[in-house]
């Protein structure tokens, strides 16, 4: 997964619950505007679970709408997306959304997209120094808080491991350890390591975990930032044959994630509604251009410009609602077929 977040960000959120899309219902009637509305998204990459809901959710938005959206892959390359923005530039779009993969050293190129007079969407993390529009995202913070409130619950007393992602994992963290710190304060958890996973990467996880456990087999929780951290962690436990005894979070609501909740082996996932990310950007976008208001709760600075932000609210899965939760948000056929 590509996580990324405003290092400081202490706002009030605004809430987006059961708002789901009905890919397939019949009565869907397109709307067309009076102006002929060009849309161009860039996203980190086309493999990632995540962002392939967020994508046909903003094709399926567009093709309601009646606009036109044309969606491509940075994967993971600032110098490609770069490329890409050049060019979108060049074939005059309105609209540029970006879930870009450098959050602070943008300003020279998204300044060309603004003198263009096209609208600038961050999607999925805040881009700080340069002028942009609209935030869309998830809130992190609050990730983080549901992720470290579960481990506390489920074992208030033990032996922690605390991984989380570099770069710009941090906010995630500060969320759990708003709950784990007072145990750490009263001595009921001792943490055993506190590491960085650089790039996300969960090979690195794994290396981190299985020397840990080698060595001491009385972890009983690992706050593991995402589904694809938590699978390394899990497959280090079972080559010790600690798989399902220590407690294990997530992020993402990968389905791999949820086969391994059902089987018990991960205790939790969040899942970042990706559906109603993807249709709220496409209204968005045509509200600018339309020169709408846009619905947001709360600015956000980006040490720049103040931001109009939305942030939706994460939903903790576990075996307890596991099924009850993707009914209610439109992912269980998808995930359980």
């Amino acid at each position: 997964m590509y996580l990324s977040i405003p290092e400081v960000f202490y706002c009030s959120v605004k809430y987006v619950n059961k708002i789901i899309l009905e890919i397939n219902s019949p009565l869907c009637v397109s709307e067309r505007h009076d102006k002929s509305i060009k849309i161009g998204a860039i996203l980190p990459s086309g493999e990632k679970f995540r962002w392939s809901k967020i994508r046909y959710a903003m094709e399926h938005e567009a093709k309601l709408k009646g606009v036109e959206l044309s969606i491509e892959y940075s994967d993971f390359d600032i110098n490609k997306e770069r490329a890409i923005i050049k060019r979108m530039i060049l074939e005059k779009i309105d609209v540029l959304v970006l879930g870009s993969v450098n959050h602070k050293g943008e300003k020279e190129i998204l300044d060309e997209v603004n003198k263009a007079g096209i609208k600038i969407i961050a999607q999925d993390a805040l881009i700080n120094n340069c002028h942009v529009d609209l935030y869309l995202g998830f809130n992190i913070l609050r990730a983080g808080q549901l992720q470290g409130g579960f481990l506390i619950s489920k074992v208030p007393e033990g032996k922690y491991i605390i991984l989380y992602g570099c770069p710009n994992g941090e906010l995630l963290k500060k969320g759990a350890m708003e709950y784990i710190t007072p145990l750490i304060d009263t001595r009921k958890v001792k943490v055993v390591a506190d590491e960085a996973v650089k790039g996300w990467m969960s090979d690195r996880a794994y290396d981190v975990v299985k020397k840990i456990i080698v060595e001491d087999k009385n972890i009983v929780a690992v706050l593991a930032p995402t589904d694809n951290i938590a699978e390394a962690v899990i497959k280090a436990l079972s080559e010790e044959n600690l798989q399902g005894k220590v407690i294990v979070t997530g992020q993402d609501a990968d389905p791999e994630a949820i086969k391994r909740i059902l089987e018990g082996t991960q205790a939790m996932t969040l899942l970042n509604d990706s559906i109603t990310l993807g249709r709220i950007t496409i209204e968005s976008a045509i509200n600018l251009i339309e020169g709408q208001s846009i619905n947001y709760d709360y600015i956000v600075n980006n040490e720049m410009v103040d931001v109009q932000t939305i942030l939706i609210d994460p939903i903790l899965i576990d075996k307890s609602n596991v099924y009850s939760k993707l009914k209610e948000t439109g992912y269980a056929k998808e995930y359980l077929m």
